[in-house]
Parts: C-alpha cells; structure tokens; sequence
C-alpha cells in the first residue's frame, strides 16, 4: 500500500479530484482518505503545514494503514536560480536547516544521535522518475531543505542554497524523511515550484500555488503508471 501526504489544500484538492472509491477514516483528529488513483490502491491524507504536523501525520500513516512506501506530493521554494516557477525537484536527500546544534560540535542541520545528516528517498522511485518520457515538466534531482519557516527573501535564499547545495525550501520534507528512516519506510518527496529566487514569493506563491500543486500531482500520476 501506497500512503500520500500534501500539507497545504490546494495540494490536498489537486490529488482527492482525481481519487475514486473513497472512505474516508479519522484518526486522531486526522483525515485519511483510502481509495484509489491511477488504478493503485492509496490512502492520502492531507497533514497541515509544519514539520511536527508531518511527522504526526506520517507516523500514523504508517502505523495504523501499514504502507510500504509514503511520497509527499507538494509546494516549494526556489533556492536556486536554474529551479523556476512550475518546475518540478525530485528530492534527492533532505535536510533540516533549521536544526542547529552547533555549539555541541554538531554540523548545521545535523540532529544529535541520530546516525545520519541528510536523510535519502528511496532509489528505486528515484530511478523510476528518471525514466519518465515527459517533455511537459523540468524535471530536477537535488536536495530538499526543509524548515519551519517560510522563507521568502532573496539574499536568504541564496544563501541557504548554496550553504546546503540545495534546490528548494519546504516545511514538511524532512520531517517526514526522518520518521520514514526511523521506521525503515521507503519515501520520497515531490515538489513543485511555486516561488521563485526574489523577495517578491509570499505574492508568487499565492499566485501560483495550484499550478506547482497540480504539476506536482501530474508527476505523481506518471510514477504509479
């Protein structure tokens, strides 16, 4: 069983559209929605914004409905001046940048005890999208910063792009990375662009929040397939 995350509703209304036989289940004051799309049997569920939101979402998920593999279909900002508006990031690995426990000689993002510092998606579906024959979206394999913040200045940007070596910016991803690594779960992270390397993206992303939510959606389609 395939178990699908979205945080935000335009994420959420961009894949239940296209999902048939519905039940929906509530757990924990959380929504889960079993069904299916493309033809494969899913259960989705929409876990607000944040990452201890992901994380309570995705630890259910994978408890109570037994999946065997999570991908997060979603939003993200640019870090990076080649990643534009609708442009779609195959995460890579991920990482928290908001994690900082550097005066304990730890590395910037690096949470104590724990044995990684990015946390890897699953090679598999990596190698999967590669394959994919889809001359409609600007496909790119990098890593996926994730805090809780939006981040929405130029000079920040940059920085943490090239601080990280990273392509985009969500406040979700690693989260559900690290309770997918803890619970030996395979997982990746899809994310679309929806504002670009400026100090205008709060009003980008407003804008064009249902475009990268729906060519997100459209990439997920092409890995069930």
């Amino acid at each position: 069983m395939i178990g699908i995350i979205g945080a935000v509703i335009e994420e959420a209304e961009a894949i239940k559209n296209e999902m048939t036989d519905i039940q929906e289940e509530v757990s924990e004051g959380i929504t889960f929605f079993k069904g299916k799309f493309c033809n494969k049997d899913v259960i989705f569920v929409q876990s607000g914004i944040g990452k201890v939101n992901a994380a309570m979402t995705a630890t259910i998920l994978i408890y109570k409905y037994n999946v065997d593999k999570v991908i997060f279909s979603g939003v993200a900002g640019s870090l990076d001046e080649r990643v534009n508006i609708g442009d779609i990031v195959i995460g890579t690995d991920l990482v928290h940048h908001d994690f900082d426990t550097r005066k304990f000689g730890y590395k910037l993002g690096q949470i104590p005890q724990m044995d990684v510092w990015a946390f890897e998606s699953d090679r598999e579906l990596i190698e999967k999208i590669r394959k994919i024959e889809n001359g409609k979206y600007k496909l790119i394999f990098g890593r996926i910063l994730t805090g809780d913040q939006f981040i929405d200045e130029s000079n920040r940007k940059e920085r943490l792009g090239k601080e990280f070596e990273a392509l985009c910016t969500d406040m979700e991803g690693a989260a559900v990375a690290q309770v997918c690594y803890r619970m030996n779960v395979k997982f990746l992270v899809i994310r679309s662009i929806s504002d670009s390397l400026n100090d205008k993206s709060a009003m980008e992303y407003y804008e064009f929040v249902k475009l990268a939510a729906n060519n997100s959606k459209e990439i997920l389609k092409e890995i069930l397939k």
